[in-house]
């Protein structure tokens, strides 16, 4: 059985104690997944991405509860795959575990609703600190901003004429130094809080570019290298939470040519007009 997530940018975000809220967008063909099962004595679970082998522990503790729910012993193999590089702030983990529970959910014929699926997998991120609420906004397509109450579980659609973002990587930051962090939370929640409200007086695409490039500068989550291609190109910002440039683009090619002066590793991606499925 196979099933597919977006990936998603986060331009600007808050922390709650159960999950996030936050702006940002999807991008086509994040993560592919595949299961294949067999009967066994007991259980066990290999995970591969991009045909290497994977801890990935989101998607193990994602593996292990749905095998629970089956009841059966099974062997059971996971293969991930995605053109996007990991721990680049690009909701990768969150779109292996939604895209496993969905593909699980059919593959042990467990009946479970989205919803349940979308459950299992967002508790994964939060317990191995992975994400927050990436796996609540693969659901959807588009642009969004996530919808009252907080932490999100529903999002209000941003219409949008582009069709492409360019992006540029620049470093790995690992989610869960910044998540955990006291003065990192208190800046994210501060200027989150900011941003958010800015975007609920307008809830235009424009804007949501402005608040999380706001969002940026504000809490200096930015490197040096990355702050020299920010500053080249007016509309773009930081994919949170990586050293990564999103640049919305009508002429992709272009701008990727002018983003290869600040990084070799570029990527044009177009936004997803469909969530997780």
């Amino acid at each position: 059985m196979k099933a597919s997530s977006p990936a998603h940018i986060t331009g600007l975000f808050r922390i709650y104690p159960n999950g996030s809220t936050g702006a940002g967008i999807n991008l086509k063909n994040g993560m592919i997944t595949e299961v294949k099962t067999k009967k066994a004595k007991k259980n066990s679970i290999k995970i591969n991405l991009n045909k290497k082998k994977c801890s990935c522990k989101t998607s193990l503790s994602v593996a292990k509860k749905m095998l629970l729910l089956a009841g059966k012993k099974l062997e059971l193999t996971i293969n991930h795959s995605t053109q996007f590089p990991i721990g680049y702030g690009l909701g990768l983990s969150g779109a292996g575990a939604l895209s496993l529970a969905l593909a699980l959910n059919k593959e042990l014929k467990l009946k479970l609703t989205k919803k349940k699926c979308t459950e299992i997998a967002k508790k994964a991120e939060i317990e191995n600190k992975t994400g927050l609420g990436d796996v609540i906004a693969e659901q959807f397509a588009g642009a969004m901003i996530g919808a009252k109450p907080y932490p999100s579980t529903k999002i209000i659609s941003v219409k949008t004429d582009y069709k492409f973002i360019v992006l540029g990587f620049f470093d790995s930051i690992e989610t869960k130094k910044i998540i955990t962090s006291i003065k990192w939370k208190k800046k994210i929640n501060e200027f989150g809080l900011i941003g958010m409200k800015k975007l609920n007086e307008e809830k235009s695409f424009q804007n949501l570019i402005l608040q999380s490039r706001n969002f940026t500068f504000r809490t200096k989550l930015f490197s040096k290298k990355l702050l020299k291609a920010l500053e080249f190109f007016p509309f773009s910002s930081m994919s949170m939470l990586g050293q990564t440039i999103f640049i919305p683009s009508k002429n992709p090619k272009k701008t990727e040519k002018e983003l290869k002066k600040f990084t070799s590793r570029t990527k044009i991606a177009k936004i997803a007009k469909k969530g997780a499925e």
